[in-house]
């Protein structure tokens, strides 16, 4: 079901900060950070700002509302990806997730900084909560928390087709009460040069294997890998090479390395390794959430919403992590972060903020820049040029 463009009020844009030629003399293809937020009364959907290579800094480009009220969209998550329109122009994918429907969104960056609707697929999920694009940019997979997980064919314009595939996980490892009552299927990653595409369920400490056949419609379910009871797998990455697989449990604040068959493309039977994301001596509550390589896949990054920081890690040769240190994320509740080349930029989702941090590329240690971006209700992040 197509879902018309007036749920977006894009006529009732207001941009901030200055027009792409106004960018402090850096050129078109200056990098744009897109920011999702959970849309209340003070916030405002998708922002866009203009990202200074040089020093890190942000400058405020656009902004695009969604619908408040019963019929509100609340853009959970934004993914990029290297498609253009036919009129050129950069196609991010964004979930939105209604009162009682979930949506996915294609949607083009204007020259002022706007986003505009390509086009809108509704799905049975009502909750959805991340989406990545395959390796071979043909299909979009969605994680929903309420349990289920769906599969979204690419148009050659980048436009997105009919939900092909949709299966519902209705049975929780009940390890952690309530949370776990019922599967809830948080994040998907897809296998480099591969039509694999590995599922986390949270609610069943579960990492669930596909093959997605070239007819689009043929979805195979290959060998369930069970996590450590209760851990929660929440987020997942795959090294450059396609070796390791590396999870967030969110709810035993642990990594979990799983080895990758080179052979087979199938995660190893249980994990390698399982290291803490918190620091010795804390005893607060706290739970893991994003997870994401360095650029040059050196180092490996999880944020703590609790202790509020962003772990660093040195990978190993081997796959193994070890601990390198703790940076504050500078807010309250960091549930996503994004690299980009040398900066790191955290959202803080209980603090209405984000910071940015420069990467040392020798030893992953994060700076802070200095100054705070406020943005109230950002959740999730994403660079693209």
């Amino acid at each position: 079901m197509r879902i018309p463009s007036l749920f977006l009020f894009l006529s009732a844009v207001g941009v901030c900060g200055a027009s792409p030629a106004a960018g402090g003399g850096q050129s078109a293809a200056q990098p744009i950070l897109f920011a999702a937020t959970w849309t209340k009364e003070t916030t405002n959907g998708i922002n866009t700002f203009k990202l200074n290579t040089a020093d890190g800094s942000l400058t405020p480009y656009g902004i695009t509302p969604l619908a408040f009220g019963d019929k509100g969209l609340n853009p959970t998550y934004v993914q990029g990806s290297k498609k253009t329109s036919t009129s050129g122009e950069h196609i991010i994918y964004v979930l939105n997730r209604g009162v009682e429907k979930g949506y996915v969104s294609a949607m083009t960056l204007q020259p002022d900084g706007k986003l505009e609707v390509l086009n809108t697929q509704e799905m049975k999920g009502a909750s959805p909560a991340h989406i990545a694009l395959s390796s071979n940019g043909k299909f979009l997979s969605v994680a929903n928390y309420v349990g289920s997980l769906s599969l979204f064919p690419l148009n050659a314009d980048g436009s997105i087709g009919k939900e092909t595939f949709y299966q519902h996980f209705p049975v929780g490892s009940n390890v952690v009460k309530d949370t776990q009552a019922t599967g809830h299927i948080h994040s998907t990653v897809w296998l480099p040069t591969s039509n694999r595409v590995i599922a986390a369920d949270l609610g069943s400490d579960k990492l669930l294997q596909y093959e997605v056949g070239p007819a689009k419609k043929t979805v195979k379910s290959l060998e369930t890998v069970r996590c450590n009871p209760g851990s929660g797998p929440r987020h997942l990455v795959v090294d450059q090479n396609g070796k390791f697989a590396y999870v967030t449990d969110e709810l035993s604040n642990t990594v979990s390395v799983f080895a990758i068959d080179k052979e087979s493309n199938l995660l190893s039977s249980k994990p390698l390794a399982s290291v803490t994301t918190l620091p010795a001596g804390f005893t607060n509550t706290s739970s893991a959430a994003d997870i994401h390589f360095s650029s040059n896949g050196q180092f490996l990054y999880v944020s703590n919403r609790g202790h509020d920081s962003i772990v660093s890690y040195k990978v190993n040769a081997d796959g193994t992590l070890k601990a390198l240190d703790w940076e504050s994320s500078r807010g309250v509740t960091p549930r996503g972060f994004t690299i980009y080349g040398d900066w790191l930029i955290v959202a803080n989702q209980g603090s209405d903020d984000m910071h940015v941090f420069k990467v040392d590329s020798k030893t992953g240690a994060l700076t802070h820049t200095g100054k705070p971006y406020k943005v109230d209700g950002v959740v999730s992040l994403y660079v693209g040029e």
